[in-house]
């Protein structure tokens, strides 16, 4: 807007000059004629329907993306002009779109620095939500190996008592008291964990392989005779040449949850 103010001033001397001398003849058509050409310029530039801003909006995605062909980081020139000519929300608006096509284009390097970029503009529960199936996405796009993991129970395994359901969770070991995974099931056929099962994306069983975590499983079943609930409560070491984990529980695994009066 200064930049436009400045030059506006400097090529309307001329027009001062020639309205201020003396010999001038129809000074009102002039000025008036004038006065239309520089409103009709400050409404191209800075209006909502700003044609030269559109321009210069289309200009930078253009450039954005041509780095997003050569895989290369984006630029943080191109990041400044984006601060500088977009809005929040906008630029929210670009960056879920362009880190969508630098993944679907295998273009990790560009689509890694994008998220990167990003996080500072999804500060609220909700947009934090949004960046997280952003990182996730890129992860997944990176180790393609972890992105079905899954920790499956054992059709062998021995159960104390038919049950009506039970619920399974697993949890970082040392780690936030927030599962990794939970899953609730009425059917021994069915107990299972993947990244699907996760209650934040991102902070799943994928993440746990990836960091080479050791994770506390927790699995409980209550009886079909109600007064009797039996849980599960151990650790499994994962490895990452087995992102396939079918996990047999044996008898003397089980707990009797004591039952309060």
């Amino acid at each position: 807007m200064l930049t436009f103010i400045f030059i506006a001033f400097f090529a309307g001397l001329p027009i001062l000059a020639y309205l201020l001398a003396s010999k001038t003849q129809s000074k009102g058509i002039i000025f008036g004629l004038s006065a239309i050409i520089l409103s009709i310029c400050l409404f191209v530039y800075i209006s909502k329907f700003s044609i030269l801003g559109s321009l210069n909006k289309q200009i930078l995605k253009n450039k954005i993306v041509d780095e997003i062909y050569i895989n290369s980081k984006i630029t943080t020139q191109n990041f400044a002009s984006m601060e500088e000519v977009l809005k929040k929300d906008e630029i929210q608006i670009w960056l879920i779109s362009l880190v969508s096509k630098a993944i679907e284009l295998n273009k990790l390097t560009s689509a890694e620095s994008l998220v990167t970029f990003s996080e500072k503009f999804f500060d609220s529960n909700e947009e934090k939500l949004i960046f997280y199936n952003m990182y996730t996405s890129l992860r997944d796009a990176k180790f393609p190996e972890f992105s079905e993991v899954s920790l499956k129970i054992s059709d062998q395994s021995y159960y104390p008592c038919s049950f009506t359901n039970g619920e399974i969770r697993l949890f970082i070991l040392n780690g936030p008291e927030i599962p990794i995974g939970e899953e609730t099931f009425s059917l021994k056929e069915s107990i299972e964990i993947t990244n699907r099962s996760s209650l934040i994306p991102g902070f799943d069983l994928a993440s746990a392989y990836l960091n080479n975590e050791t994770i506390e499983m927790y699995l409980s079943i209550n009886c079909e005779d109600k007064s009797k609930v039996f849980y599960v409560n151990n650790l499994v070491v994962l490895s990452p040449n087995t992102p396939f984990i079918s996990y047999k529980i044996e008898p003397n695994e089980w707990l009797k949850k004591s039952q309060e009066l």
